[in-house]
């Protein structure tokens, strides 16, 4: 598929997902999904979040965003649950309001398709948790395993 077409695939599932996708509720997240968010924060600094509800480690993280949030409302961030279960969907959003998080785009791994979510988002994750992507302005995405501290974070939402 030449480049042309490409773009215009993305943008019509950009412009069929919606231009701003922030739910209270968290949507599931698939390829076509990622594809719009690398469309519609194109020449932004943004962070994607992924977390679990069993990682006490990305609890952390969540405090920590939660802070920021209180103290700098226009963060760009994307909070990824990496649960491919839909038995824990109350606990997912229990999470989410407990942190304050339902402001953010909010998303979920399907029920049964965890690795194949990995995977589309960077083939070399093997699922350590909490992974954070710090994508720049030109949508180069850098990952991240394990707690990043709230200086760093700071530093890149904030400043």
């Amino acid at each position: 598929m030449t480049f042309f077409k490409k773009l215009t695939c993305a943008v019509f599932i950009w412009l069929l997902f919606g231009t701003n996708v922030s739910f209270a509720e968290s949507v599931a997240f698939n390829k076509a999904q990622l594809a719009a968010l690398k469309i519609q924060n194109m020449g932004k600094q943004w962070l994607m979040l992924l977390w679990s509800v069993d990682c006490p480690p990305c609890f952390k993280e969540l405090a920590i965003i939660q802070t920021l949030k209180r103290h700098h409302g226009d963060l760009l961030v994307v909070i990824i649950n990496t649960d491919a279960n839909d038995e824990i969907k109350t606990e997912r959003k229990d999470i989410i309001e407990k942190f304050e998080l339902k402001d953010f785009t909010n998303f979920h791994f399907v029920d049964g398709q965890g690795d194949q979510s990995r995977f589309f988002i960077d083939p070399n994750w093997y699922g350590e948790l909490p992974r954070s992507y710090f994508v720049e302005r030109n949508g180069e995405f850098h990952g991240k395993s394990g707690l990043v501290n709230q200086s760093l974070l700071t530093q890149w939402l904030v400043n």
